[in-house]
C-alpha cells in the first residue's frame, strides 16, 4: 500500500526577499520551489526542515513559525505529498548551490510570481502575502 510522503519545507526570508531553488521535478521540467524534503522516521518536522536546508544550500536557519500545510496529489506522476511550510531566518547569509539544486536565489514576492513555480510554492507565496509575513 502506498502512503503520502511528509515534506518539511522552508520559506527563508532575508531583507524582504524569499529563497527559492530550482530543481527538475517528476514531470522532468525545471521548476522553482521552496527548499525542503522528506521527514525521516523519528525526526520532527522542524528538524527535517533544518536538515534539508543544510543539505540543499549548506545554511543554518532559525525556524520562526509554521505557515501551514498544503497537500499535493498528482496521480499521473505517482505523487502524493503533504508539505509543511515553515518561515525561517538564515543564521548565515551565504548560500551554496549543492549537487541536487540547479540554482538557488533570493527573490522579491513580485519577482517570484513571474517564475515557473510549483503549485505549492504559489500557495505558500499567497499565504505569506495574505498573513503580512511578506509584502
Amino acid at each position: 500500500m502506498k502512503m503520502p510522503r511528509v515534506i518539511a519545507s522552508v520559506i527563508l526570508k532575508k531583507e524582504n526577499k524569499i529563497l527559492l531553488i530550482k530543481e527538475v521535478l517528476e514531470d522532468k521540467k525545471e521548476h522553482w520551489i521552496f527548499p525542503g524534503g522528506g521527514v525521516d522516521f523519528g525526526e520532527t518536522l522542524e528538524e527535517a526542515a533544518k536538515r534539508e536546508i543544510k543539505e540543499e544550500i549548506d545554511s543554518d536557519v532559525e525556524i520562526k513559525e509554521l505557515l501551514g500545510f498544503k497537500e499535493i496529489i498528482r496521480t499521473q506522476f505517482d505523487y502524493h505529498t503533504i508539505i509543511f511550510f515553515f518561515v525561517a531566518k538564515p543564521l548565515n547569509h551565504d548560500i551554496a548551490k549543492l549537487e541536487r539544486t540547479l540554482d538557488a536565489k533570493y527573490f522579491t514576492v513580485s519577482e517570484a510570481k513571474n517564475l515557473n513555480l510549483v503549485d505549492s510554492a504559489k500557495w505558500a507565496i499567497e499565504e505569506i502575502t495574505k498573513k503580512g509575513i511578506m509584502h
